[in-house]
């Protein structure tokens, strides 16, 4: 019968210790939603888990709610997609990431999982993961002996499930830029079904109406998450003249959704083929930067 070593490391520099003295196959446990999931299937077999579930001071939620555009956002790795959802710190700093956990499985799920695990777990349909590629965040990497660097997610996710973490190393937060008090966020994605499903595809847009630029990230079109940058220039070389008429602003979304698909490499799997999810992300870009700019 499968019974592996339990830690339960009452704070960060705790959970870093017992990591640093682990040997190979040990994993960290935030929610559990998805390793859970995998043991129950016995996919998965980690002969030690750390449970970071008391570790406190990785709760930590700092929006810079009383901070200018720019102000840096720290959101501890064991705060929930609950907290982020409901938090109105965190719809002003960055509106994209609440609606984006809001979708997140259902009740249960949102109240369990956490920010750390969406990130840690690689998916290229991970939620949360998508919102913070258009707020450009990062992942803050700590290991034990005070060892800390921020990455930049693009560079820390590598494939699915897959990223640059070292066998002592934990993700203790993410970090962000605080959009400006008029930025307008969207998050919008399909599923097999309306509820509790994995994204088919994902689009997470931040316009900023007063530099006429956005940012979009798409998710489970590539190995991972990823920024449409061509379309993003396109988009802001192209806002200045397009902004004072509709028909302008159309055009423009029109060739921005258009370009933002050419930055994908879909695969056909189970939940959909390659062809419809470009089709479908065209139809998702188009949409939701119309939303945002309106």
């Amino acid at each position: 019968m499968y019974e592996p070593e339990w830690r339960v490391p009452a704070s960060k520099s705790e959970a870093l210790a017992v990591l640093a003295e682990a040997g190979p196959g040990a994993m960290v446990v935030a929610g559990g939603t998805d390793v859970s999931s995998l043991i129950r299937k016995r996919s998965l077999r980690p002969p030690l888990l750390v449970d970071l579930g008391r570790a406190e001071d990785m709760r930590t939620l700092d929006v810079a709610q009383n901070s200018k555009a720019g102000a840096r956002c720290l959101i501890g790795a064991t705060v929930t997609h609950a907290t982020l959802a409901r938090d109105p710190g965190v719809a002003r700093a960055a509106a994209v990431l609440s609606a984006a956990c809001r979708t997140v499985g259902g009740p249960q799920i949102r109240a369990r999982g956490t920010i750390g695990g969406n990130v840690s777990n690689a998916s290229p349909a991970a939620d949360g993961t998508v919102a913070l590629f258009a707020l450009g965040a990062s992942a803050v990497i700590e290991s034990e002996g005070g060892a800390r660097r921020e990455v930049p997610l693009a560079g820390f996710l590598t494939g699915p499930g897959k990223t640059i973490l070292a066998r002592d190393e934990l993700v203790t937060a993410v970090a962000f830029d605080r959009t400006s008090p008029e930025a307008r966020g969207v998050y919008r994605k399909v599923g097999q079904r309306n509820a509790l499903a994995i994204a088919v595809v994902s689009v997470a847009v931040v316009f900023e109406p007063d530099e006429g630029t956005a940012s979009i990230a798409l998710g489970s079109v590539a190995p991972t998450p990823i920024r449409a940058t061509e379309a993003e220039k396109l988009f802001a070389d192209g806002w200045g003249a397009a902004a004072g008429s509709e028909r302008g602003r159309r055009g423009l979304i029109d060739e921005a959704a258009r370009t933002a698909v050419e930055a994908m490499s879909p695969i056909d799997d189970v939940r959909a083929s390659a062809w419809y999810r470009t089709v479908l992300a065209e139809v998702l870009v188009r949409r939701a930067l119309a939303e945002a700019s309106e």
